[in-house]
């Protein structure tokens, strides 16, 4: 008979506590330093918590990341119901300033299947509400746009945020200005 560990509650006190502390490290410190010592230390907690609140390190790094997306599909609902939703996605892609924090995820993701699973769940959703969104502005403004589909709109404008952030966390900023110029004027078309 396998006995039932007792769990504390997940949105105590102390679990936000825990997953705002894993946020810090893995955004300050990266992801091979998101440790239960390290993270009950940044939390303020003792290290026995971290396996009170969460069975294993990977499930903390899946809550973590679970509730980051979340909050971020909700923003991103809230963002697109507006009149230009297109101009609206690309202001809500480029305000992403927590870089260092998606690209330690990204980077989990690689080594951590639940983190893994979790990218493509949030990717994928994230990219249906985009794609919806175009397509209602397009649909709204009468537009024929060709082979221009609104989900290859969405994916060509999350790819162009991400590697102009990409690139700004590492100091690399040339032609960045030409880049936002150019979609800025392509937006006003």
């Amino acid at each position: 008979m396998t006995s039932k560990r007792r769990m504390g509650p997940q949105d105590s006190a102390t679990s936000n506590a825990l997953l705002d502390a894993t946020e810090r490290v893995l955004r300050e410190e990266g992801y091979a330093a998101a440790t239960s010592r390290r993270i009950a230390q940044e939390a303020g907690v003792k290290q026995q918590l971290v396996y009170y609140y969460f069975r294993t390190m990977d499930e903390l790094l899946v809550a973590t990341f679970t509730r980051r997306t979340q909050r971020a599909l909700a923003r991103l609902e809230q963002d697109l119901a507006v009149d230009r939703p297109i101009q609206a996605l690309w202001q809500h892609l480029v305000s992403i300033v927590d870089a260092r924090l998606v690209f330690e995820f990204v980077a989990l993701a690689n080594h951590n299947e639940g983190i893994r699973k979790e990218v493509a769940r949030f990717v994928t959703e994230s990219r249906r509400i985009e794609a919806a969104a175009i397509a209602r502005q397009f649909g709204e403004e009468g537009r024929d746009t060709g082979p221009i589909t609104p989900s290859a709109v969405a994916f060509l404008m999350y790819c162009v945020s991400l590697l102009l952030r990409r690139e700004a966390a590492t100091g690399i900023t040339e032609g960045h200005d030409d880049v936002l110029a150019l979609i800025d004027w392509a937006l006003k078309r």
